[in-house]
């Protein structure tokens, strides 16, 4: 519930990783009228056309008891950066459903899309509490980004709370954009014990994952047709770990990578 976190950009690697690792489908639902996830999977040049219908269209359409299948279908947008990945476009107009619109809404258009057994959906959310909240309510398992930041607390127990209230499974904290100098890795830590303290958090089995670690190449998306950042890896594949009980390979191949090394060096 804090814009700027890096939820876009989470979503989206996340989406780039899972299909290329498993070679299975990945639609990413654009859930936000700032349409962060809509521009980095389909481009700029797509946000500023006239397309067909959209989450907002699917969403009305639940609203009205009208099932959205045919619409969810339509909506559907191939990446031209990746042929396994797939978007629910969002535009300005998905803030119409602010404030009282129902929070189950996502959840019922869900039930009936077009997805397929081995596909995996991910909901890029907006920081606003109505988009957030149907967001979790659609979903198995939530990740909450955070920046190491006084600001980012309250909005990030508020999301935290959300989660719990709504008995979804919380796959994890995961602070975003932190350097690798020694006293952030320091700060990270001192962070993480003072978080797992609250009162709501406190025994709950939360976990903080690996951050993801800042890199100029980040901004300008260069990573959606190529490599990711350095350190970005080793991030997802927690998540990954989270989804489905194992690691990935490309992480379990730089392992080796640098075993090898290592050995050379030493030998």
């Amino acid at each position: 519930m804090k814009g700027g976190v890096g939820k876009s950009t989470l979503s989206t690697m996340i989406a780039k990783f899972i299909a290329e690792e498993r070679g299975t489908p990945v639609t990413v639902v654009d859930l936000d009228p700032q349409r962060g996830a809509t521009i980095l999977l389909l481009g700029a040049r797509y946000a500023k056309q006239d397309a067909g219908p959209g989450i907002y269209e699917i969403l009305q359409s639940e609203q009205d008891n009208i099932p959205s299948t045919e619409l969810f279908n339509q909506a559907l947008v191939d990446s031209p950066y990746n042929e396994l990945i797939r978007v629910i476009p969002s535009d300005a107009s998905l803030a119409r459903l602010r404030g009282e619109t129902p929070r189950e809404l996502l959840s019922l258009a869900l039930q009936d899309a077009p997805i397929r057994e081995d596909e995996t959906v991910i909901v890029d959310t907006s920081p606003d509490v109505t988009f957030c909240e149907m967001g979790i309510m659609a979903s198995d398992m939530v990740f909450v980004p955070i920046t190491m930041s006084h600001q980012s607390g309250v909005p990030t127990l508020n999301t935290v709370q959300a989660v719990l209230y709504a008995e979804k499974e919380m796959g994890g904290l995961i602070p975003t954009l932190i350097g690798r100098a020694k006293w952030q890795e320091a700060r990270i830590e001192s962070w993480r014990e003072s978080l797992m303290q609250t009162d709501l958090v406190k025994g709950r089995g939360i976990d903080v994952l690996p951050a993801m670690p800042f890199s100029h190449s980040i901004p300008s998306g260069k990573w959606r047709w190529g490599k990711l950042p350095k350190g970005c890896p080793e991030m997802l594949d927690a998540i990954y770990v989270k989804l489905f009980g194992e690691h990935a390979l490309v992480v379990e191949d730089l392992k080796d990578e640098a075993e090898l090394v290592v050995g050379m060096v030493a030998a």
